[in-house]
């Protein structure tokens, strides 16, 4: 595409030092419940958790307004770097992460990317987001003035791709710069070899990219990048590019308000007979595990101490990727019409539980704020690629990308807010 910014690029980042690493770097901002976040700040006031607080995150008596939000992330991020817990590359590369887990293991290049494709087609994406989501992390390029936790990319690639090879054979020529991490999941880090930059930027030459994780990151960076239009930093975002074929999704779930009902009897009420007249299905069923569901099609729906198996109406037979996946088909058969918790409208009436933070997080949620859980089924990595390709975009949260790259390794300096002072990188 003439004229087009470079798709994929080095950057003069800056790495955590290795002495800082355990308590610095921390678990992705999804990965953690807000009392997980909570608990992290009140004990750890050098974690990177510091640095990208929500409003979710605060105490009822906490001033949640997004001028605070983003005042406490640039003090959090100044205190990081009067105590010099990161080191500036002083020179353009790319890196390698490596996360090994039980199921194997995905070996990403970290770069930066250009915000101009995801305009022009050349990254693609699969979920909407939340406005005020996006409006804080937009305000949190612009005060706290820099960037940690990579928007994560797909590429397809297969194991035998000369992309995924190259990742292998640069990650097997050298011991990692950097590891960290638990007996869960091991993550390494490796400065990429000058003589091996161009051939990795050549296996990806004009290949789609699609966001895995990291949506509202990107709308964030789009935003930024509409407001200065002119500058050269922020016309680039950080982002980790991994083969698909490594990739791993697990469920979403979902907990919603009732809107529409006195109580949660009616609402099931409700809920059954709309269910059933469009071709499904809403029955109790004695325990969680009974509830969860078995294969696509199935949610699990908790509603104060008791549970039930949803067996979603079937989709019609010319039914794009979307309208298809069970999320979507949740969405308009049930959340929307039923309890009046349209996710892509109503801020706060729909709150999200990754499948990793457990049943009992869902539970636990549900019973303090009255509301209603659905415990989905795991999409496949191909149905979000293919949402991509068509077009569409899902309800937000509707995969969860497990295990993902953490905040706090790297650092992009953009040269504004709490880094005003220094270069960007």
């Amino acid at each position: 595409m003439t004229g087009a910014e470079p798709m994929l690029a080095p950057f003069a980042g800056w790495l955590v030092k290795p002495d800082w690493a355990d308590r610095v770097i921390s678990r992705a901002y999804d990965n953690l419940t807000p009392g997980q976040r909570r608990s992290i700040v009140r004990e750890n006031p050098y974690s990177y958790v510091n640095v990208t607080r929500s409003s979710e995150d605060l105490l009822d008596d906490e001033d949640m307004s997004l001028d605070n939000l983003v005042t406490q992330g640039a003090a959090a991020l100044s205190r990081l770097l009067d105590a010099d817990v990161f080191a500036p590359t002083g020179r353009r590369a790319l890196y390698l992460y490596r996360l090994t887990h039980a199921r194997g293991s995905q070996t990403g290049m970290i770069c930066t990317v250009a915000v101009n494709g995801f305009d022009d087609g050349r990254i693609l994406i699969h979920e909407g987001v939340r406005e005020d989501r996006a409006e804080l992390l937009t305000a949190h390029l612009a005060g706290v003035g820099a960037t940690s936790h990579p928007v994560a990319l797909a590429v397809r690639a297969w194991a035998d791709s000369e992309y995924a090879t190259l990742l292998d054979e640069t990650a097997g020529a050298a011991p990692a710069d950097l590891e960290f991490g638990s007996d869960l999941v091991r993550h390494q880090i490796w400065t990429v070899p000058a003589e091996l930059t161009d051939k990795l930027l050549e296996a990806l030459d004009g290949k789609v990219l699609y966001v895995t994780d990291g949506h509202h990151r990107s709308a964030a960076a789009q935003r930024a990048l509409a407001s200065d239009p002119a500058s050269p930093v922020l016309s680039r975002t950080l982002a980790a590019v991994f083969p698909h074929s490594q990739l791993h999704v697990e469920a979403y779930h979902r907990v919603a308000a009732d809107q529409h009902h006195d109580n949660h009897k009616d609402c099931l009420r409700a809920m059954q007979s709309r269910v059933s007249y469009m071709g499904g299905e809403l029955e109790h069923a004695p325990t969680a595990d009974d509830a969860r569901p078995r294969h696509r099609g199935e949610v699990g729906v908790y509603a104060a101490g008791s549970w039930h198996r949803l067996t979603l109406p079937p989709p019609d037979s010319e039914a794009g990727a979307l309208d298809s996946l069970d999320v979507d088909r949740l969405r308009r058969a049930v959340l929307d019409p039923v309890l009046g918790a349209d996710e892509l409208a109503a801020t706060g009436t729909v709150g999200y539980v990754p499948d990793t933070a457990g049943l009992d997080e869902l539970i636990r949620r549900c019973d303090a704020a009255d509301r209603l859980g659905f415990v989905m089924y795991p999409l496949s990595v191909d149905e979000l690629l293919t949402v991509a390709d068509e077009g569409s975009k899902m309800p937000p949260k509707s995969s969860f990308f497990y295990p993902k790259p953490r905040a706090g390794a790297f650092l992009r300096v953009l040269g504004r807010g709490a880094t005003a002072h220094l270069d960007p990188s």
